[in-house]
């Protein structure tokens, strides 16, 4: 038996505050499904996608108007004549199966852009790792005395160094940041960190502040 639920627990289950379901639910109540049980309303368990659908267009910045039609389109449904009287607000139940696909579909699609931008970072500290050895097989062919040897690898030391603290101060920043800065919605209830977004920070952290420390290291 399917379990209608009330604002309270579309609330707790959506992560949104009560204040906001009930105006989702009244700006839109002809796309929800609902009963008077009780002394209260509950809503059919399909809401909860509409509502997660909704929230998710006014963060996109979309007016209300906007929003309206673009669930007449989503969520069209026609309305039968009938004699009866019916005490239960229903619209026409929509193809939820389809939008569960379609959501599959765009799940797919994000984990194999992620699974791509991993491969490119491992290749990008495979060609670090290969421009580190190669420095430093530079450094035992020169010719140069042993001094100026000497002074490259130290150069060279530093960099990683300076790169390091830098990478380690860019993190500890990032985890400062407000989780709405630092996550994204994965499915429909679950939050994970951008990891995108994060490796993007860290690296145009140390790009802006790289010449800054290593001077500093340097002593210049």
């Amino acid at each position: 038996m399917v379990e209608w639920l009330s604002v309270a627990q579309l609330s707790r289950v959506l992560e949104i505050p009560e204040t906001t379901v009930r105006r989702h639910l009244n700006n839109f109540e002809e796309y929800f499904r609902s009963e008077q049980i009780g002394r209260g309303r509950k809503y059919h368990p399909d809401s909860v996608e509409i509502l997660q659908r909704i929230a998710l267009l006014y963060d996109s910045d979309r007016e209300t108007i906007e929003i309206r039609k673009i669930l007449s389109n989503e969520y069209a449904f026609e309305v039968e004549e009938t004699i009866d009287y019916e005490p239960t607000i229903q619209p026409p139940a929509y193809d939820v199966s389809s939008k569960l696909d379609e959501f599959q579909q765009r799940q797919e699609s994000f984990n194999k852009e992620l699974l791509e931008q991993l491969e490119k970072q491992q290749k990008y500290i495979e060609e670090l790792a290969e421009s580190r050895d190669s420095a430093v097989q530079e450094i035992k062919q020169l010719t140069s005395p042993e001094e100026k040897r000497l002074e490259r690898l130290n150069q060279i030391m530093a960099e990683h160094k300076v790169k390091r603290m830098l990478e380690k101060e860019a993190i500890e920043l990032w985890n400062k940041k407000p989780e709405e800065d630092r996550l994204i919605r994965v499915g429909w209830f679950r939050r994970e960190e951008n990891k995108d977004k994060r490796e993007l920070f860290i690296k145009d952290y140390i790009d802006e502040h790289f010449e800054v420390y290593l001077r500093k290291e340097f002593d210049i």
